[in-house]
């Protein structure tokens, strides 16, 4: 009974190891999904994205997607702001205007914008992409050797 006792034990303690692993390579699968759609004016948005573990080893990692800027939660959470495609649109007029001047820069903020630019660019992969981040999880704890 020692011996199955210890061996489960060490079973246990691989399959902390591989599901910290796995929150972790999943946190950066969410992380570059999220930077896809990431609005981009500057670029220092998208820039500030990373992913960490901020507490707790094997099964009480906790792992976090984040954007470290000020104005990050702003862009995230702003549905009135258009962004992408509807960026393009709205300000097509003075894109067109910016075009080959200072404006034209991305410094002078009005270029056409990625088509899939959009606000909730971090909540939305979470949502969407939670069953590839389990399958990620369970694919790294079953690593055990």
């Amino acid at each position: 009974m020692p011996t199955v006792l210890r061996n489960l034990k060490k079973a246990g303690d691989k399959i902390a190891v591989g599901v910290e692993r796995g929150l972790m390579k999943g946190g950066r699968f969410i992380q570059a999904r999220s930077m896809n759609i990431v609005p981009v004016q500057l670029g220092t948005l998208k820039a500030s994205a990373g992913t960490r573990n901020v507490g707790g080893r094997g099964f009480d990692a906790d792992v976090v997607v984040f954007y470290n800027t000020e104005y990050a939660v702003f862009v995230h959470e702003d549905m009135t702001k258009a962004h992408g495609k509807e960026f393009n649109i709205k300000h097509a007029d003075a894109i067109a205007a910016a075009a080959g001047t200072p404006m034209g820069t991305a410094k002078g903020g009005m270029f056409p914008r990625g088509e899939n630019q959009q606000a909730k660019f971090l909540e939305r992969p979470v949502r969407e992409d939670r069953s590839e981040v389990l399958k990620i999880v369970a694919d790294e704890a079953r690593k055990v050797r």
